[in-house]
């Protein structure tokens, strides 16, 4: 176990290095003479925990952060480039981008990735595109899905309940479905609204 003596802003500040008796590594600083504050630990597995002394949930418990409020990461890249996270079961070819949650600061656009394939892009203007990066017709180009082959759209409810789309220009009243269609899964009926 070590404290070290860190000199700054001509004040002298400690930072203690040491090892707990489960072989976890530690590093605290020190907040009142005398008294640590643990702000990183690695524990006897490998695993890197910060702002906890609990990892999180088997699957995902290698890197755990954690506080008592508002908790997350950043991934700051440069104005041109790409913020990155790669899901991998290769070191080589395209196992090493299976998955991929990119976002290009380029053209402001969050892109995701399946099967070393991009799958899902939704541009700045707030557009969703599902098998394409490419916009449909501009009256009707919010959401966009494309394939070489056969294309749709499935809406699947329960066995009493009905699949609507509704046509509105209003939060609230009739001006909420002035057009639908909408198929009733008891009856077996569709009925095509204005």
């Amino acid at each position: 176990q070590y404290v070290l003596m860190m000199q700054g802003n001509n004040a002298t500040y400690k930072v203690y290095l040491g090892t707990t008796n489960t072989n976890d590594f530690l590093i605290a600083n020190e907040t009142n003479n005398g008294t640590f504050a643990e702000r990183l630990r690695i524990d006897s597995s490998g695993r890197l925990l910060l702002g906890t002394t609990t990892e999180g949930y088997s699957t995902s418990d290698d890197l755990t952060i954690a506080t008592s409020g508002s908790t997350g990461m950043t991934i700051r890249s440069g104005t041109s480039n790409y913020g990155s996270i790669h899901f991998s079961d290769a070191t080589s070819g395209t196992g090493e981008y299976a998955g991929v949650v990119e976002y290009s600061h380029a053209n402001d656009s969050l892109a995701l990735y399946t099967s070393s394939t991009l799958r899902l892009l939704l541009d700045s203007s707030g557009r969703l595109m599902l098998g394409t990066t490419t916009e449909g017709e501009h009256n009707a180009d919010n959401f966009t899905i494309a394939d070489s082959g056969n294309c749709g759209l499935t809406l699947r409810s329960g066995t009493s309940s009905y699949g609507a789309i509704y046509f509105s220009d209003a939060t609230s009243g009739n001006g909420e479905y002035d057009g639908y269609i909408d198929y009733n899964q008891s009856s077996q009926l569709m009925r095509f609204g204005t």
